[in-house]
């Protein structure tokens, strides 16, 4: 293996007198349960949250520093108008009744082994609030931030401060300061020292489960110039969009509370227990596929597919792809199963192609979208959601016209979709990329559908039971512009985030960052996340060679799914090697995020490989300045130090055995480097998945051969 100078413009600075970080043991912690695969695992502890009930039926929520205080169940954002109130034992904790006007509400109060839940009933009542909070009106103390979970494709994730009011002189118009933020499927609250609590519900199939923080300020002095004292709160609960109750009576899903000293590894092993609970596809083999779409080859054809193909017999060693998708692009949106002039000879062909040479044959479709030129919408514009007055409603505009979406609840709509994915199924696609599933999401309230009596997370799931039966059990799902919660079990890849473009933008590369890290907990348990294909081109694109390598590595690293779009016969040799240093593990496996809720300037990625017992540690200054920032081997690897290597394809720089790390990079610039225990540098055909380039490019070309046979 060569070695290579280190440039002075980029130096790694190595400090090896560092002390690691110590850790302040929680009280009453236990050892976690379910190890992953970070070796800050050795540190991290689960405690238990008490609850404290008061004789006027509040009760708090304490947790080490974190408290929630006089917390009482809301409905439609209004604690509840209680004329008795009845506290007493249950079979896991205490029970509170509240009596109504009209009905009761029940709480469970529940504590389970390592973690408390909170349950709620609804009876007496005729129909289901529209949203409703077990625990609501909850003041916040000991909180330094919060993490909030977006609902789905493009978040808003990521970890918060709470706003403080300032002084201001609005003059002659009405200002304020007041804010609110939703959070869904998980939240958590983090104290300074780092100790969470997570919070989310094991069922996700039947309601919305949203999380909402949000403050009441009030202002003092002349001119409302200064901040009052003001306090922060809390509620967490269900939408259940007023649906009419069966028997007067609902029981709604707890919503589970653990308590951590890590924040990541507290929201990872929420999510672990969310995903055993709802039957998460996590073992799915991990994604490393091609796509055609609008950045390659805007008029993707039945013969440019097999050009693409034919180069890819062509190429040597082989580019063990597992799938080959078709985009976007073949048929007018809504006739799915009428192609256009550019696939004549019928998707069905290009399907055999693919499946010919030992790939996954794959397929984009958006099965609630409706456009105003095709078949669909001229024949059947009942199928579509309407607004109070019966009128379809516009989802999208763009130059080629107006985009509408189905009914989800029509029985009609469910049987085309169903006939929609058994026919693709047919033709021999068995990857699927299926977009804008949040068009088939519709609450009750301001619109006009078939069905009123179910939620609209009911009727999704419905359809997803619909196209998880036609395509298969071993079909791959990549899903797309979708909500997260309902997907949990359907999916076997979810995209985290907009689409990115070959340029550096806020909007696109900017959202891929912060939601593939914010939503890493999540990577590979509940599903591989896709954080959008990588850009290895040349050609059409406004990133430079080091923007691509980092955002390519940075992908690479984060376990999930691996695709391009690019062209491959427009790639030089050493573009190929670079992509087939990408090849991820069969078996999924995630890096984890040593600093994901500190104040870090750079985000730092760590992926550890078996044999030999090692780590490969990315770190990325996606900001738009230059950054020097020191690492303690300890708080990255549990362990005090490690032998350092700067890491690339083929090739490594031994940097000593050591304690810290401290780099130096420029705006947009990333370091890859190779941790072991011992004294042994990456091997050369190591890819950054951690596989054998040449074993697994020898076993490849046996299935392929074998494949080959077969056929003749």
């Amino acid at each position: 293996m060569t070695s290579k100078p280190i440039e002075r413009r980029s130096f790694l600075k190595l400090v090896t007198a560092g002390v690691g970080a110590s850790l302040v043991s929680l009280p009453y912690f236990s050892q976690a349960i379910n190890a992953e695969n970070s070796l800050s695992l050795l540190k991290f502890r689960l405690g238990k949250p008490e609850w404290v009930l008061h004789g006027d039926g509040t009760f708090d929520l304490v947790a080490g520093d974190i408290r929630l205080v006089n917390c009482r169940p809301t409905i439609d954002g209004q604690s509840i108008f209680v004329k008795n109130t009845y506290m007493g034992d249950s079979p896991k904790g205490k029970r509170i009744i509240y009596q109504l006007d009209q009905g009761f509400v029940m709480l469970d109060l529940k504590v389970n082994s390592g973690s408390v839940s909170i349950g709620a009933e609804l009876s007496g009542m005729r129909e289901a609030p529209h949203w409703f909070c077990p625990l609501g009106e909850a003041r916040i103390e000991g909180v330094k931030n919060f993490f909030k979970q977006g609902f789905g494709y493009g978040g808003q994730t990521g970890i918060f401060d709470f706003p403080k009011s300032t002084k201001q002189n609005w003059g002659n118009k009405l200002g304020e300061q007041a804010w609110a933020y939703d959070s869904f499927l998980t939240t958590a609250l983090i104290a300074e020292s780092e100790e969470t609590i997570a919070i989310g519900s094991y069922e996700q199939h039947d309601f919305i489960q949203r999380s909402t923080y949000y403050n009441r300020p009030h202002r003092q002095g002349l001119v409302d110039r200064n901040p009052d004292k003001e306090s922060v709160f809390f509620e967490t609960g269900f939408v259940t969009e007023n649906i009419p109750l069966k028997d007067d009576f609902i029981k709604l899903p707890d919503i589970f509370i653990f308590y951590g000293n890590q924040a990541f590894e507290t929201m990872r092993h929420l999510a672990w227990n969310i995903s055993e609970n709802v039957g998460a596809r996590k073992d799915t083999k991990t994604s490393y596929h091609w796509l055609s779409g609008s950045e390659s080859n805007e008029d993707f054809t039945y013969d440019t597919l097999l050009e693409h193909l034919s180069y890819l017999d062509g190429l040597e060693p082989k580019v063990p792809l597992h799938t080959v998708q078709i985009d976007k692009g073949y048929c007018i949106p809504g006739d799915w199963l009428e192609p256009n002039d550019n696939w004549s000879k019928g998707m069905e062909n290009g399907a055999r192609e693919i499946f010919q040479r030992g790939y996954r044959a794959g397929i984009w479709i958006a099965p609630f979208m409706v456009h105003d030129k095709s078949k669909l919408f001229k024949r059947h514009q009942n199928w579509l959601v309407q607004d109070r007055d019966g009128n379809p409603i516009v989802e999208k505009e763009d130059a080629d016209g107006k985009y509408y979406a189905l009914d989800a609840s029509n029985p009609d709509v469910k049987r085309y979709i169903e006939r929609v994915f058994r026919s693709f199924r047919k033709m021999g696609f068995t990857f699927y990329k299926i977009d804008y599933l949040e068009w088939g999401m519709k609450d009750n309230f301001n619109i006009k559908r078939h069905d009123r009596t179910k939620t609209s997370v009911q009727i999704l799931t419905e359809v997803l039971d619909v196209i998880r039966e036609e395509i298969g059990a071993g079909s791959f799902w990549l899903s797309s512009m979708s909500p997260y919660a309902p997907l949990i079990g359907y999916a076997d890849a979810m995209r985290i985030s907009n689409n990115v473009k070959c340029s550096w933008d806020e909007e696109g590369v900017g959202n891929m960052l912060n939601e593939s890290y914010y939503c890493q907990y999540f990577n590979n348990v509940f599903w591989q996340n896709d954080p959008d294909v990588i850009y290895i081109k040349d050609n059409d694109c406004n990133l430079t060679s080091n923007e691509k390598k980092s955002l390519a590595l940075w992908s690479g690293i984060l376990g999930g799914v691996i695709s391009t779009s690019d062209i491959f016969s427009d790639w030089s040799d050493e573009q190929l090697d670079f992509w087939r240093y990408l090849l991820p593990q069969e078996r999924p496996q995630s890096a984890s995020m040593p600093y994901w809720a500190q104040s870090r300037r750079c985000k730092l990625a760590l992926r550890r490989f078996k044999d030999p017992r090692s780590w490969a540690l990315l770190i990325f200054n996606d900001t738009d300045e230059s950054v020097q920032e020191t690492y303690n081997i300890d708080d990255i690897t549990g362990q005090r130090n490690a032998w350092v290597y700067l890491w690339e394809l083929g090739n490594s720089t031994g940097l000593g055995n050591l304690d810290q790390i401290t780099v130096s990079l420029d705006k947009h610039e990333s370091r890859l480097l190779f941790l072991s225990d011992g004294n042994s540098n990456p091997p050369e055909d190591l890819s950054l998945g951690g596989v054998s380039l040449k074993k697994f490019q020898r076993k490849y070309e046996r299935e392929l051969k074998r494949e080959a046979d077969k056929k003749d």
